[in-house]
């Protein structure tokens, strides 16, 4: 395996997927910019070409919308081969939404600060690029702000969802005890373009999960997607602890920012210091004294009924990315990345424990091996000087990219490549992984 020809692949990847304007994830199924798709992509073209990197993250936040939220779809109004559409969305329900610009009514993983400080550190011309942080700067504590408090109103620090698809892995398991307890009222008719498009069946949601996908969309649009009633009245609302992992490490990448642009960082600072205080309180086992499962993972809490979603998959995990665990905290997690029931081929880590019955190999976010985990995972491992093991997710992971090709997923058992084909972020992830010589989270807790 050739790291400098895997490079040269991944760049030939973004070209192909380049719009002039915006990267989309891959063609057929995915012909729209997504959120943190476009943040990942960014990080990736960084070590090239810094001009696209800016032009991508750019294009997104001109689709930011008034209340700060930036959604997790912009829409392409060309293509019309997606589902659900713009018009299906029909943001102008909301006069937070923004006027000139389709995008969809939901957000999607806060990658972007963390992007845009890499932009600026990859960078050759640091002028132009801190020019570029003063323009993007508002727009990112504007997005922050929001997530802070429209979907925070507890003051918690840590985000809440409002659907699946927001957290970015859409048919985990995570979901299936609250997605089950939502009374579908009325279901429209609709076609699902996504199997149509790219795939086996057995490799995207199923029909019922998408179902009630769909109708928690009816339900943001008959709120008029205004965040107060939703947290009123909406029937899912969990407290993600991925989200909530990627926005901790996201403020300290806007606080060093703020820092290097000359803003006053004090709002950022106490973000900071209300997930830290708050984080282990909702997202550490057990729940609420009616477990003895004290295992040192963290899990999903689910707003609606006040008890953790007591389910193993890659969230459980991702909290060692952060930098806020202790040592023996992250030393637990290590021995679950190295366990039997999370390693998958190659030494990469599986979406979900082989061990939960709602494990499938073939199945999306129910336990194929993604690669911007595989990322998140490394550098967190790398965080606590787990150097070898962090070595060998990096090895595995490009191994699985130089046999099975830059897909979007892939089988944890064959290796064998999944779902889209030519996936943006799948290239981007490969790219840092390669070229990437310091750790971001250590850039990003600088003092």
């Amino acid at each position: 395996m050739n790291e400098s020809e895997l490079v040269e692949s991944a760049k030939k990847v973004l070209d192909g997927n380049w719009t002039g304007e915006f990267t989309i994830p891959s063609e057929a199924l995915y012909p729209h910019q997504w959120s943190w798709d476009a943040a990942m992509i960014a990080i990736g073209n960084s070590y090239f070409d810094t001009d696209r990197s800016m032009k991508e993250l750019e294009h997104l936040f001109a689709g930011q919308w008034k209340n700060g939220m930036i959604p997790h779809i912009v829409f392409n109004v060309k293509e019309k081969t997606y589902f659900p559409s713009p018009e299906y969305y029909d943001i102008t329900r909301s006069p937070n939404a923004p006027e000139h610009v389709k995008t969809s009514g939901m957000t999607q993983p806060p990658v972007h600060a963390m992007a845009c400080f890499l932009i600026h550190h990859n960078s050759n011309d640091k002028a132009k690029t801190e020019e570029f942080l003063k323009r993007v700067y508002p727009n990112l504590l504007k997005f922050h702000r929001y997530l802070m408090t429209e979907r925070d109103p507890e003051k918690s620090g840590l985000v809440t969802i409002f659907h699946p698809w927001e957290s970015g892995r859409d048919d985990s398991p995570i979901w299936d005890d609250a997605l089950a307890r939502v009374k579908i009222t009325k279901m429209p008719k609709f076609q699902r373009l996504d199997i149509k498009a790219e795939g086996e069946k057995s490799e995207r949601p199923s029909d019922d999960e998408y179902n009630r996908f769909i109708f928690l969309v009816d339900l943001m649009k008959e709120y008029n997607y205004d965040g107060k009633i939703m947290y009123e009245k909406y029937p899912f609302k969990i407290k993600d602890v991925l989200f909530s992992s990627i926005l901790y490490s996201a403020n300290w990448a806007l606080l060093q920012i703020a820092k290097l642009i000359g803003e006053d960082s004090k709002e950022i600072s106490e973000w900071i210091s209300r997930t830290e205080t708050n984080f282990r309180k909702f997202f550490s086992a057990p729940s609420n004294g009616k477990s003895n499962n004290s295992d040192g993972l963290f899990y999903d809490y689910d707003v609606i009924i006040g008890e953790r979603i007591m389910k193993r998959t890659i969230s459980c995990l991702l909290p060692i990315y952060t930098g806020l665990l202790s040592k023996q905290e992250a030393e637990v997690i290590v021995k679950w990345i190295s366990g039997a029931d999370f390693v998958a081929e190659y030494d990469t880590i599986a979406s979900v424990d082989e061990k939960e019955s709602d494990y499938k190999p073939l199945d999306y976010w129910r336990g194929p091996v993604w690669i911007n985990t595989s990322w998140s995972i490394r550098y967190g491992l790398l965080r606590y000087g787990y150097t070898e093991r962090a070595e060998r997710i990096k090895q595995g992971a490009l191994r699985l990219v130089a046999e099975h090709g830059f897909r979007e997923y892939f089988n944890p058992s064959s290796g064998e490549g999944l779902g889209g084909k030519n996936f943006s972020w799948t290239a981007a992830a490969v790219i840092d992984m390669i070229m990437n010589k310091s750790n971001p989270i250590d850039l990003f807790l600088k003092q």
